[in-house]
C-alpha cells in the first residue's frame, strides 16, 4: 500500500469516527437542552448554519484535503472562501507531530489561528470569518511543506441537504426503487 492510500485511508477512518461521535453529541445535546434563544425559519438558533465543515488531515509533508468533494484526495489544497462568510474548519492530526493551522493574508498578517495538536488521531475545529485579505493558510510548524492558498471566488458548496433534496430515488437502504433519479 503506497503512502498516499494509507494517508487517505487513516484520515477517512479518522473522520468517520469523528462524525460519529459528534453525531451523538448533537443528538444527546438536542435532547437535554432547550433555548430560549431565537430561531429561523429551520428551528436554528439565530446566527448557526447548516454547513459543512472543511476538512483537512495534517501530516508533517502537506494537509490532505477530505471535504468537501473538490478538495478530496489533493495535497495542499486550494481553499475557496467567499469574503465575509463564516466557515467551520476542521484538521485531523494523522501523524503525530505538532501542527498548528493559521490562515494569514499577502502581508503576513495571521487572521486566523487553531489551536495546535501533537496527538495522532486528534481532531482540531475552528470556526473563523473570510477576510478579503485571505491569501494562503500553512502549518505553524512545518511552513514550507504545509502550505496552501485561498480563493475568494465565491466559496465551496457547504450546504447541508437532506438526500430526497437532490433527486435520488432510493429505497433508504441503498436500492433505487425504479425511479431514474434524475440521472
Amino acid at each position: 500500500m503506497s503512502e498516499l492510500e494509507l494517508t487517505r485511508r487513516t484520515a477517512l477512518g479518522l473522520v468517520g469516527t469523528t462524525a460519529a461521535a459528534t453525531g451523538l453529541t448533537t443528538a444527546t445535546a438536542a435532547q437535554d437542552t432547550e433555548s430560549d434563544e431565537p430561531t429561523d425559519d429551520d428551528g436554528q438558533a439565530d446566527g448557526e448554519t447548516d454547513r459543512r465543515p472543511i476538512i483537512l488531515a495534517g501530516r508533517s509533508e502537506y494537509w490532505y484535503g477530505i471535504a468537501p468533494e473538490e478538495i478530496e484526495g489533493e495535497e495542499n489544497p486550494t481553499l475557496s472562501l467567499e469574503a465575509g462568510e463564516t466557515y467551520d474548519l476542521v484538521w485531523i492530526n494523522v501523524d503525530g507531530a505538532e501542527h498548528e493551522l493559521i490562515v494569514e493574508s499577502d502581508a503576513g498578517e495571521e487572521l486566523a489561528v487553531s489551536d495546535e495538536s501533537e496527538t495522532a488521531g486528534e481532531t482540531v475545529s475552528m470556526t473563523f470569518e473570510a477576510s478579503e485579505d485571505a491569501a494562503e493558510y500553512y502549518c505553524e510548524y512545518h511552513p514550507d511543506a504545509m502550505r496552501g492558498t485561498v480563493e475568494l471566488n465565491g466559496g465551496f458548496d457547504l450546504s447541508s441537504h437532506g438526500h430526497d433534496e437532490h433527486g435520488h430515488d432510493h429505497d433508504g437502504n441503498g436500492q433505487s426503487n425504479g425511479g431514474d433519479g434524475g440521472y
